[in-house]
Order: structure tokens, then sequence, then C-alpha cells
């Protein structure tokens, strides 16, 4: 038995699709069939049907992907074991991440792991917090990087980096709140540039706001955009105010070019998550990342 068609079977299992399978295993969807049938052969069972669109598996099926899994990951510990020279590794990792990890961390994590395995080439999907659960959950990927803990016993939210989300206004807006803070009717007052819906930056506020019994929808929001950068070129051009993390406007901040309002009892802290689903079959190159992850930057 190739253990590669285990690695077919699963994916095929975890996307519910012959076709988006092949999209991720970089092959053919003709090669992903073929696989498949060779193992049905090699079994001497069926071992997935289709109900609707989507491909299940059946009962001999559900007792292979369990035990695939396994296979495949005691398959990555001995070559672990035995081929002590990780540096060869190679292929695609893909990342799946939402903005504030991706445009603040990111870089960092893959730089220091390409010194340790140069072979890896990277694709990055910059998307919201909702969208990275979203693919685990359809099995597109085992892991991503969150502005939110996802409350599901099979995934693992591990903190990489702590943040606070402020109000933040243009240089523009100084004289008018000279004293750099602004009470809450002020507040419900300004037009707001905010980020999209499933952004955890946009659902940290959204949750201060209804403590306060007041709807997002109650807000007067001019521009919602899918990145923060874009969201600065708006403030910037004094088109409103925005809630975004601190640390995406640092840079800002000390030129003077834009200022942190302050509104008492506002206090909205939050924290970046390195998520993956435990259960999850990982590649090769997926598992050194994660043990990357965890043990050079010490996560627990």
């Amino acid at each position: 038995m190739n253990t590669s068609y285990l690695r077919t079977f699963i994916e095929v299992i975890n996307l519910k699709n012959i076709s988006k399978a092949a999209e991720k295993l970089f092959v053919t969807q003709p090669a992903v069939s073929k696989q498949l049938r060779l193992l049905e052969t090699d079994f001497g069972s069926e071992l997935f049907r289709r109900n609707g669109r989507e491909i299940v598996p059946t009962e001999e099926g559900e007792l292979l992907y369990k035990y695939a899994k396994k296979v495949l990951n005691e398959e990555n510990k001995i070559y672990s074991l035995i081929r002590r020279d990780d540096s060869e590794l190679s292929g695609n990792l893909t990342v799946y991440t939402s903005s504030t990890p991706a445009d603040y961390y990111i870089h960092d994590f893959i730089v220091q792991f390409s010194k340790l395995y140069p072979g890896v080439t990277y694709t990055i999907r910059k998307i919201d917090s909702d969208e990275v659960f979203k693919n685990i959950r359809e099995g597109f990927t085992s892991f991503g990087f969150t502005g939110t803990p996802y409350k599901n016993r099979k995934i693992k939210n591990i903190c990489f980096a702590k943040d606070e989300v402020e109000i933040i206004a243009s240089a523009e807006k100084a004289d008018e709140f000279k004293s750099g803070k602004i009470t809450f009717n002020e507040l419900l007052a300004q037009k707001f540039i905010l980020r999209e819906k499933g952004s955890a930056t946009l659902q940290i506020f959204e949750n201060y706001l209804n403590k306060k019994s007041v709807k997002l929808s109650d807000l007067n929001i001019i521009i919602q955009a899918e990145d923060n950068e874009i969201i600065k070129k708006f403030i910037l051009s004094n088109m409103g105010i925005a809630v975004l993390p601190k640390r995406s406007v640092e840079s800002e901040i000390e030129e003077g070019k834009m200022f942190i309002l302050k509104l008492d009892g506002m206090s909205l802290k939050r924290k970046l998550y390195y998520v993956y689903q435990q259960d999850r079959y990982f590649s090769k190159i997926e598992d050194k990342f994660k043990e990357f992850m965890l043990e050079k930057h010490k996560l627990n």
C-alpha cells in the first residue's frame, strides 16, 4: 500500500470533494480518482459514497480514515528519528492568517523557519479570523493564525502575542480633542471607518458596544474594509475615526500622523493565536512548523 494514497484519501474525506482535494494536493482530478480506486482494490471494500455533491466515507472508509491519520503521523515521526537532517525538507506550506498576524508577525516566523528549512516555499492567505476557522473546519488547512480563539475542543488555541485595540484618529483631530480623550456620547457622534464582519478587531469592539446596549448599526459607519492599511489611509484623509490594533499604528503615532483617543472605561485587550486542529493529520512540513511554533516560541 502506498502511503501517499492515504494522504489523498484523507484530503478527499476532509474536503468532501475530489476536485478540491486535487487542488490542495497540486495534482489532477483523474490522478486523485485513480488513487482512490487503487485503495479500494487493495482493501477490497467500498471506502466512500456520494451524498448529493459531497463525498462521505462508508463504515469501512471511516475506519480507514481513523487509522490512516495514525499511520501517516507515525511515518512522520519515523523519518524525523532516522533522517536527522531535516534541512532537506521541501514542499509548500500554506499559511491561513487574519490581518494583524499577517501584517506584523508572520514575516518574522517565516524568516526564522526558512533558516531551518530553506527548501520550503510558502503561500500566505490573508483572510479574516472567521475564514481561518472555516478553512480549518473544512479541511483546507490544519492550522492558522487568528485574532480570536475558537471554542471547540478539537481546536487548540495557543496565544503567541498580546495587543490592545484602540480608538485611532488623524492628527487633524487633535484640536477637536485637545485632552486626547473622548466621551461615549462624542464617540457615538463620530464617523467610523471599521473592519469587515468576521474580523476579530471588529468583534471585540462590537462586544464592548453591546455591553453599553449599543448596536454596531447605531454607529455612523461610512466605510468598512478588509485591511488595516486601507483603513489607515482613510484615517489620514480625516474621513473618520477607526478602531485598530495598537501594533498596526505604532509608526504613525510615533511620526505624529495619528493619535489614540482615550475613552474612560474602555480597555480592549486582545490576544493573537496560533490555532490548530488536534485530531487532523499534519503533513511533514505542517508538523515541523507546529513544532517550531510550540518549541521555538515557547508556546503552551
